[in-house]
């Protein structure tokens, strides 16, 4: 099967508001990272010549940046200081959202971090980390 390849700037990802309602970032964000992990229990015995190992628990993070917006910021800052919500509801499709066949990656996650930065020579800016709680489905779509 040959690959097709796709480019950047259809990607997108949808976070959950505190009002719960998925709101899509990719006016506000240029890049978005999932990161998934998986943890490999060493089970060697005596006498074995090589290490075995046994698959154990997945884990993953959402990492998002891009330039600073008001707008977007609230919704961030409501995330992170909200005191009744444990975690967000979260969408990213890495080739765009709306056409059939796309890839689909969801789940659920809590804001970790977020960071503001303000250089005086360049653009202002925003960042912030999810860790996953959970299952992350892959579908197309």
């Amino acid at each position: 099967m040959a690959v097709t390849p796709r480019h950047g700037q259809t990607s997108q990802l949808a976070i959950d508001s505190t009002a719960g309602s998925l709101v899509t970032f990719s006016s506000g964000i240029d890049n978005a990272s999932l990161s998934m992990s998986m943890d490999a229990a060493e089970v060697t015995t005596f006498k074995d010549l090589w290490k075995t190992h046994s698959v154990g628990l997945r884990g993953a993070t959402l990492s998002f940046s891009g330039p600073f917006s008001s707008t977007h910021a609230e919704i961030y800052d409501g995330i992170m200081g909200s005191t009744t919500s444990t975690s967000q509801s979260w969408e990213l499709s890495p080739d765009g959202s709306t056409a059939s066949g796309r890839h689909l990656l969801k789940g659920e996650g809590i804001l970790t971090t977020l960071e503001y930065t303000a250089p005086v020579d360049g653009r202002s800016e925003v960042s912030g980390e999810f860790l996953i709680t959970g299952a992350v489905t892959s579908t197309n779509h």
